[in-house]
């Protein structure tokens, strides 16, 4: 054998090999990817695993499960702030439920909403610099903003029926559902509140939007086919994409960083857990096993 001939199997021998230990990687691999990835951020969620409902964040993957809270009240519907430092959520740890801030590791928790009524669901701005949130302080529930260090608060909706859970797109507009048209729609307004805008128009609920991370998209959750599924939208509302097919409730959407997936709870499986799924639908995996109810997702970046 002359060494070329020997040279040539060698190389297909040492490729062989590695192609074998990348097949054999890959089928451990996890699905989503290397959990450690910076742009894929982590999620943030509550769960009442420990006898009452607190915040809990854990890598996007399931794994790292870390409880931010940690008293004997509840601590619910967290929100990341858009770089990852701050997480805002409420509570009723002060009597009635109030808007709170803390940092992302779960210290210096601050309240940031005091008052009689009901400050709840808040969401940052793309900025950062605001937090939106609904109250029923005025007498009805209306969507409220504040600078992010609870001054400044100002009501943004007026209007007979319930205006409830919003959310910013990138642009600064801010989502909402509303019952102002006789049943559960969603709907888009200014930041100053001016020209609301209704996206949905169906008899069935359309609720809890979320804007993707470009702008271009809406996620929601509908019974327009007879039970809690999700779906997405074009920003206009054109195009309506159920997302989620099963007898059980899917619920509460929310963009990973990158837009590419979405987070999201379901009892598909006998008990409230996260799941995640692919932005078309595809690939959904269940992320948390407790017996509790795991519930409110938000996924947010890595700083």
């Amino acid at each position: 054998m002359s060494q070329a001939q020997l040279y040539r199997i060698t190389t297909r021998i040492a490729a062989v090999t590695a192609l074998s230990a990348a097949l054999a990687c890959g089928n451990d691999a996890d699905p989503l990817g290397p959990a450690s990835a910076p742009n894929e951020g982590r999620i943030v969620w509550e769960a009442a695993r420990d006898g009452n409902r607190e915040i809990y964040v854990m890598d996007r993957d399931g794994s790292k499960v870390t409880r931010l809270t940690n008293n004997s009240t509840d601590d619910q519907n967290p929100a990341w702030s858009p770089d990852g430092r701050k997480i805002v959520f409420h509570s009723n740890r002060d009597g009635n439920i109030e808007v709170y801030v803390m940092n992302a590791d779960g210290s210096n928790q601050m309240r940031l909403t005091n008052n009689g009524a009901r400050d709840q669901n808040a969401a940052w701005s793309p900025d950062g610099r605001k937090i939106a949130f609904w109250s029923n302080r005025d007498g009805n529930f209306e969507i409220y903003v504040m600078n992010a260090d609870g001054s400044s608060q100002t009501r943004l909706t007026n209007h007979p029926a319930l205006d409830q859970i919003p959310s910013w797109c990138p642009d600064g507009r801010v989502l909402f559902g509303s019952e102002r048209d006789g049943n559960g729609e969603i709907y888009i307004m200014n930041a100053d509140g001016s020209n609301p805008i209704r996206l949905t128009n169906h008899a069935a609920r359309d609720f809890n939007p979320y804007c993707s991370p470009d702008g271009t998209k809406v996620s929601f959750w509908s019974t327009r086919d007879g039970n809690m599924e999700i779906y997405t939208m074009s920003i206009n509302g054109s195009n309506p994409t159920r997302l989620t097919s099963n007898p059980a409730r899917d619920a509460n959407p929310a963009w990973s960083p990158d837009g590419k997936r979405i987070v999201f709870w379901s009892d598909r499986d006998g008990n409230t857990e996260i799941y995640v799924m692919d932005a078309d639908g595809s690939n959904q995996i269940r992320l948390t096993t407790e017996l509790s109810e795991d519930v409110a997702p938000d996924w947010g970046t890595v700083r």
